[in-house]
């Protein structure tokens, strides 16, 4: 090659290398401002007596790139250093992860799980001062009527123990936080709950289950999505993320070896490649002294290390996947997931329901009665992009209105997961052609309307944080015009 040659091919090699820095030092400077943001919005509050403050989700953050911070292998006395529980002697509790803006479904839960003769006493957990303020700790504690609650700030709690640094304490302020304070909780048997779970039954029920006693897990199935997305992302040919997962797991790290390819995990639809979505976790149960510290371990290292290399929808699918890497039994309900309708569902499309999840009682039976629904949709008392039909509605029309949608229909047992790819425009949510009906238990409406009432009342007190861009229901009425007007005939009525 001529030497003109050549300096043209270094001028352009040159170019494209600081075009790279540039792009990559700007990407890194956006990503450390979207962190700053996240933080200072939970650090707002907005008035707790209006009924239409916007409500945002809480979000993860990218992680900064800064130099790794060298933690120690998890070890589970260590993660628990200075933290002492008012439960010592309960081997078996409930844990429920809360910030300002899931606080009214979170203290109703409570609530309704008393009324449900359920004694456990309960773990709250949250992470650092600004996910929950103080008057609604004070709230969460004194709806308990049996005193068996206490609130830990697990993110607190990892930073003392040296397992982190601030900033990364700040990225479990989402789901994740789910998978520290299973990690962190002194219960050895958990009921790992979300603050939107409906149940019909006290949920100590699960704990006599055949699969949980026999493999000290019982997890629930999430709508099949048969989408290319997630752990179902193709690689290269039939080749996906979870197979990449599996095989190049650092697996000698933890003391283990591969597993083999089971026939359970042959025959489950993320190992066929039928499904984005294996696991429901807003419903979990797991004996961790069973499990082992391997699987612990892996756990963490799921959540610490490799969130931040591949997504994997949250922190749901970590809990079946730490079971399979560390090769420990873990056994799944037996039922498929079902889906409650949604108000025009039976109208529109009756042998297809597209409302919130459900799930039968986990047992072998060709009738099992219905367990719990995880149902924000039918519980959210906040004005948000979902909810501009209501602007400007009471507390009391929001409940009332509430109570007249409460579902009314359920999807039939299936004997198996399924997908239909011919969706005709329904999203995700819509169990299509997989049937409805009637919600047989009678107690149904009741419960949940007790539920909604004991949220509005919540709700009306907790202090919630405002998005930093506050929705323009002009911009997005359109997309709930229906909704806008079934809610006015409904207050003119």
């Amino acid at each position: 090659m001529r030497p003109a040659h050549v300096l043209g091919v270094g001028l352009v090699l040159l170019a494209v290398a600081s075009l790279c820095a540039q792009m990559r030092w700007a990407h890194d400077i956006k990503q450390t401002a979207a962190g700053v943001s996240t933080t200072l919005l939970r650090q707002q509050s907005g008035p707790a007596a209006d009924p239409n403050t916007i409500v945002a989700p809480s979000t993860a953050t990218a992680r900064p790139t800064e130099p790794v911070f060298n933690r120690a292998v998890f070890n589970q006395t260590a993660f628990r250093h200075g933290f002492t529980s008012r439960f010592p002697n309960d081997t078996r509790g409930i844990v429920m992860c809360l910030h300002d803006n899931m606080a009214a479904l979170g203290i109703s839960l409570i609530q309704e799980l008393r009324l449900l003769n359920n004694s456990l006493p309960i773990q709250v957990y949250t992470c650092l001062d600004e996910e929950l303020s103080n008057a609604t700790r004070s709230l969460v504690l004194e709806v308990d009527t049996l005193n068996r609650t206490e609130i830990v700030d697990v993110c607190r709690s990892v930073l003392d123990a040296k397992y982190m640094l601030q900033w990364e304490a700040v990225e479990y302020q989402n789901f994740f936080l789910k998978i520290l304070a299973v990690l962190h909780t002194t219960f050895d048997e958990v009921l790992l709950l979300d603050a939107d779970d409906i149940f019909l039954a006290n949920p100590d029920v699960l704990w006599t289950i055949d699969s949980y006693v026999e493999t000290g897990t019982l997890f629930f199935y999430d709508r099949q999505i048969n989408f290319e997305q997630f752990f179902n992302t193709v690689l290269l040919w039939d080749h996906t993320l979870l197979n990449r997962l599996f095989d190049s797991f650092p697996y000698d790290k933890f003391g283990l070896q591969q597993p083999p390819v089971t026939d359970q995990l042959r025959a489950s639809r993320a190992w066929q490649h039928q499904t984005a979505h294996e696991q429901d976790s807003s419903v979990v149960l797991l004996h961790k002294s069973r499990l082992g510290l391997p699987m612990l371990q892996v756990l963490w290292y799921l959540v610490d290390t490799v969130r931040y290399e591949q997504t994997y929808t949250g922190d749901k699918e970590y809990f079946w996947l730490s079971c399979l890497l560390s090769n420990v039994s873990y056994a799944f309900s037996p039922h498929p997931a079902a889906v409650v309708s949604r108000l025009d569902d039976m109208a529109k499309h009756p042998d297809t329901l597209c409302g919130s999840l459900t799930h039968y009682l986990p047992v072998k039976s060709p009738n099992p009665p219905l367990l719990h629904v995880n149902g924000k949709d039918i519980l959210w008392p906040y004005y948000d992009s979902n909810t501009t039909f209501w602007a400007n509605a009471t507390w009391a029309e929001k409940e009332a209105y509430l109570v007249s949608a409460i579902p009314k229909h359920v999807t039939p047992l299936q004997a198996n997961r399924s997908f239909e790819a011919d969706r005709d425009k329904l999203d995700q949510t819509c169990l299509v052609h997989q049937g409805a009906v009637p919600i047989a238990a009678p107690y149904f409406a009741s419960f949940v309307a007790r539920r909604i009432h004991h949220t509005i009342a919540a709700a009306q007190v907790v202090v919630t944080k405002p998005p930093p861009v506050m929705f323009d229901p002009e911009a997005i009425i359109s997309f709930d015009a229906v909704d806008a007007a079934k809610f006015e005939n409904y207050r003119d009525s």
